[in-house]
């Protein structure tokens, strides 16, 4: 009798087990034979499972968008790259896509792999996250900016205060520019700075923190288990288990007492240093439809999605484009020139306006902001989501690593490459003929930039200031300036030839750091 029922069960098992083995037959034979998708070129693994991204994000830590140059070489401009994705490498369907005529909904497995969810990035309607960024859009005004571009360079100086200790020792770049825009969005947004770039060798720990915590995301967006796992881990232990993103871990407790204590009794913001600071714009209760203010979550989110929006775009643009400005020696000539005529006394420094009218340290700056971009165009077939009542609607799912929106049953994915600008928006295709070798920093566009005359140059930028972080623009043309005016700088052998980097939504860069030899100016 007992081993009748062992032999029922066994049947029971291997039943089972044969059904799953069937059913996924039958779906790799969907994908691969009766898709819709199965006519175009591509890796048969990814034809059959989204697995082969999570494989190449956070198995091989590779980066996507450096595979997709490889299939792209050998199957052509249309590549099939998931079970319902297609990737371009024409970018010409991105002005049908993306338009001021369309409003798009965020993916929900990109937007939400940061542990931001309730902030101004990761609300996933354009209704919820305009709202919240209309109430910070007087922080970060024009005029916001230019009545705190003193705070600014007092950060910038204590910076080049900092080259100067280091004497003729190299100085990792890649470490200072951080902690400069680190004390400024932490003083700046939340009325208290870390004091980064007094650490020694520029090395605080929340840089330190954040560069560590880059892979972890990539692997939040293949796994939403994995991500409640970590995110849920008290401190104490995440500091145990992860003593490299300890620092990271004591600014987000700091951050949560700031809150709890501000929410809890909000004539605290009175003991503020500044009455700019984002609790003072978010806590007001009239700045929102609903009459009410955000919980104390949202506040933290908010907090968070600002930190590392603030400091570390801005601080990876400023290395970048110092990286290349020291590597090309007409590039670095000119800019020397520029800044000698129009800042000649080193005692009487230029506000921020009259950088603005620097065609030459503008062009730099708008260059190595939006340069480094490859743009990816994907179409996919929306199996993973309802299905929309009409077949011509469009329904958009953009995200810092990829922009997608949804057609009927199809949904078209544009991912901006390595977008290094100040914000997660992508970039529009340059126009035909516009830069003749993108992939190459030419000192010649530069030139022909300058030659057009600083008004057409600087109207550019105002207008995609409006689109951009005011605060980073200042940013990059303060630190631009001052660090390029006050020093001879030289590269140090030790730094790399190339920049090599890893796609983890911001780059993750592999080898040695840029280091640099800082000699001061005496006029």
């Amino acid at each position: 009798m007992l081993q009748t029922v062992g032999i029922e069960k066994l049947g029971l098992i291997l039943l089972a087990v044969a059904g799953f083995a069937a059913w996924i037959l039958y779906r790799m034979l969907q994908n691969c034979v009766w898709h819709p998708l199965a006519r175009f070129p591509g890796p048969r693994i990814a034809a059959i499972s989204p697995l082969y991204r999570a494989y190449i994000d956070c198995v091989a830590q590779s980066s996507f968008v450096h595979t997709l140059e490889k299939l792209h070489a050998k199957y052509g401009d249309i590549v099939r790259v998931g079970p319902n994705e297609l990737h371009f490498a024409n970018p010409s369907a991105y002005l049908e896509i993306f338009n001021s005529n369309n409003r798009w909904d965020k993916e929900e497995s990109v937007y939400h792999s940061f542990g931001e969810d309730r902030s101004s990035f990761g609300f996933l309607t354009y209704k919820e996250a305009k709202e919240r960024k209309d109430v910070l859009t007087k922080m970060f005004s024009k005029k916001a900016i230019a009545d705190v571009q003193g705070l600014i360079v007092e950060k910038v100086v204590d910076l080049c205060k900092s080259f100067e200790r280091r004497g003729n020792e190299p100085v990792d770049l890649f470490y200072a520019f951080r902690c400069m825009s680190m004390d400024v969005i932490t003083y700046l947004c939340f009325g208290n700075s870390v004091n980064a770039i007094n650490a020694p060798n520029h090395e605080a720990p929340i840089i330190l923190a954040m560069e560590a915590s880059l892979p972890v995301f990539v692997c939040f967006k293949h796994s939403s288990l994995y991500k409640g796992m970590i995110m849920n881990c008290p401190p104490r232990i995440s500091k145990i288990v992860s003593p490299a993103t300890a620092g990271l871990v004591d600014l987000q407790q700091l951050l949560k007492k700031q809150i709890s204590e501000l929410t809890s009794n909000p004539e605290n913001l009175k003991k503020l240093p500044h009455s700019t600071t984002i609790y003072h714009e978010l806590l007001r209760p009239e700045a929102y439809r609903s009459g009410t203010a955000p919980s104390s979550e949202s506040l933290y989110e908010e907090a968070q999605a600002l930190l590392f929006g603030g400091a570390d775009t801005t601080g990876t643009t400023l290395m970048h484009g110092t990286f290349y400005i020291l590597s090309l020696p007409e590039i670095y000539r000119k800019l020397k020139e520029e800044l000698l005529r129009a800042w000649p006394d080193l005692e009487k420094q230029p506000g921020l306006s009259e950088l603005e009218k620097m065609p030459y340290l503008v062009a730099l700056s708008v260059y190595f902001s939006f340069s480094g971009g490859e743009f990816e165009l994907t179409v996919l077939p929306d199996c993973r989501h309802q299905r929309i009542a009409s077949s011509k609607s469009w329904r958009c799912i953009s995200a810092a690593e990829s922009c997608a929106c949804t057609r009927g049953d199809y949904f078209a994915d544009i991912h901006p490459g390595r977008n290094r600008s100040t914000n997660e928006q992508p970039f529009r295709p340059p126009q035909s003929g516009h830069i003749r070798e993108p992939r190459r920093f030419q000192s010649g566009e530069m030139a022909r930039r300058k030659r057009e005359g600083s008004r057409q140059v600087a109207s550019r930028v105002l207008a995609r200031a409006s689109k951009l972080s005011r605060l980073a623009w200042a940013e990059l043309y303060i630190c631009f300036a001052h660090v390029f005016r006050k020093f001879d700088i030289e590269l140090d052998p030790s730094s790399p030839e190339k920049l090599v980097w890893r796609d983890c939504f911001l780059p993750e860069y592999r080898g040695p750091h840029l280091k640099a030899r800082l000699r001061k100016c005496l006029v």
